[in-house]
């Protein structure tokens, strides 16, 4: 008879939702990035020739998404890959230090995504690169990262202290 306990459904989605927050978004904005500099790569720089006027090189061409350098990218998408690993052993329950490892990397990813949000938040808008619609959706989103990234790892660190999820790594049923 197995004795070790279940994975409970608060253990589960505490697990989920953290490699939903910290794997699975920043993956899909790094496949986002890469698609769109990708596209802006294949415009092609030549105007067609039309009955009335000649081939003719465009204007501009191509785009660069500023301020995002590839290494950033390439960091991001280590990072998510290395917490959705962290995330896979937290879910079998094994090592048992996995618990741990899931909480400092929780905490440590909570810290730099809140530092990253509150600037972009808090950054003050320079006229110098012009006025923009866009500015202002950014500080709107960071907005609501900030409440998402404060109250998923609250849940994540709150229910993984729990004894329900502390017997889960143990692998012992507090009988």
């Amino acid at each position: 008879m197995n004795d070790s306990p279940s994975r409970t459904l608060g253990l589960s989605l505490a697990i989920i939702a953290s490699a939903l927050l910290f794997s699975i978004l920043p993956l899909m904005q790094v496949a986002w990035v890469l698609l769109i500099q990708a596209r802006f790569q294949s415009v092609i720089g030549v105007l067609p020739q039309t009955s009335s006027s000649p081939e003719t090189d465009a204007l501009a061409t191509g785009g660069d998404l500023g301020g995002i350098s590839m290494g950033g990218i390439v960091l991001q998408a280590v990072i998510a890959l290395i917490f959705l690993v962290i995330a896979v052993m937290a879910w079998r329950g094994r090592p048992p230090q996995i618990r741990w490892i899931m909480l400092v990397a929780v905490l440590g990813l909570t810290a730099i995504g809140l530092w990253q949000s509150i600037s972009t938040a808090t950054a003050p808008v320079d006229i110098q690169q012009g006025v923009d619609s866009g500015a202002a959706i950014t500080r709107q989103l960071a907005c609501g990262t900030i409440a998402m990234q404060t109250l998923i790892p609250l849940y994540v660190i709150w229910y993984m202290n729990r004894a329900p999820a502390r017997a889960f790594y143990r692998g012992q049923s507090g009988r």
